[in-house]
């Protein structure tokens, strides 16, 4: 599969996240294991014993998984808290103990990208110190995603079906890009979050990349880039990378396509190139205007982290 193509699968296996509950999501967990992990084995419930709180285990390592999927994971906190506390303490250690001695514990939670919470990981952190296990932790959405997004295309398509061709369907957003541009969209709060101070290395870097016009858009959007962090810890590394590389094309593309002349706004012109790759003008304005807003903000937590632009300690002249 081409990157355009795996992006395509990756948003596919998402909304088959989102609309599995109950038996439906423990069955795609499984699927997703069993291609990934060879040493995974999916355990069938069996009479009125059930699976004794084992869905799922890695013998050779004493890991052992427990899947709960509600309908809506923000609504079912307290049934999450006592599910983990319950299962692990009345069915697990009871039936699979003898068995195979466990180690490690994992709580499967279909969290539908929302992210854990506190009380949760406060649980199973209780549950690892008690029983000395070597880890307890929670296995979130973006977990099963880092899963399947390993596999090889075979398998991909075994779990999602074919990916359509990308030629049929270019006036959709598929990329990464278009994802995060969203999440900044939709999860913008009605207040400015309070970030860092803009650290002394950023500003030299505005200044270092003579960017006289543009850096207080910069400086302005700095402190949103937390959104971009918040995105990371719901989605998979494989979203990163791509975002990564996105943003470093954009900018080699830049370098080719505005070439150095006398001018003191040379990198105020490759700043905008990027910012119109990154949200192109579609001539609906208040569209643009927010695409172009969250657009900012990728572009400041890029040029934090030096794949835009020159890192004055490493540039050439």
């Amino acid at each position: 599969m081409s990157p355009e193509e795996r992006q395509i699968a990756r948003l596919m296996f998402k909304e088959k996240i989102h609309k599995a509950i109950g038996f439906e999501f423990e069955h795609l967990f499984a699927e997703v294991m069993e291609y990934s992990r060879p040493t995974f084995r999916k355990i069938r419930p069996y009479g009125n014993q059930g699976d004794g709180g084992n869905d799922g285990y890695e013998s050779e390592h004493g890991r052992y998984f427990q899947v709960f999927s509600p309908k809506e994971p923000s609504d079912s906190q307290s049934n999450a808290i006592k599910k983990v506390a319950e299962d692990f303490k009345d069915k697990l250690i009871p039936h699979w103990q003898n068995i195979c001695e466990v180690k490690e514990y994992f709580f499967v939670f279909n969290d539908k990208y929302h992210g854990s919470f506190l009380e949760l990981e406060k649980q199973l952190s209780e549950i690892k110190q008690n029983n000395r296990l070597k880890a307890a932790s929670v296995f979130c959405a973006k977990d099963l995603e880092q899963e399947f997004m390993r596999l090889d295309d075979e398998y991909i398509i075994m779990i999602v079906g074919n990916v359509p061709n990308t030629e049929s369907i270019q006036a959709l957003d598929y990329s990464v890009l278009g994802e995060v541009i969203k999440h900044i969209i939709d999860s913008r709060p009605e207040y400015v979050k309070i970030g860092r101070p803009i650290a002394p290395d950023f500003e030299e870097k505005i200044v270092f990349n003579g960017l006289l016009q543009m850096g207080h858009f910069l400086r302005s959007k700095e402190i949103e880039a937390w959104q971009i962090d918040d995105y990371f810890s719901k989605n998979s590394n494989f979203a990163k990378q791509t975002l990564r590389d996105c943003l470093a094309n954009y900018y080699n593309e830049s370098l080719e396509q505005i070439s150095p002349v006398e001018t003191e706004s040379l990198n105020d012109l490759r700043f905008i190139f990027i910012l119109n790759r990154i949200a192109p003008n579609t001539g609906k304005n208040s569209h643009d205007r927010l695409r172009k807003d969250a657009a900012l903000v990728i572009m400041a937590k890029y040029f934090e982290s030096c794949d835009i632009f020159e890192e004055p300690q490493n540039a050439t002249t």
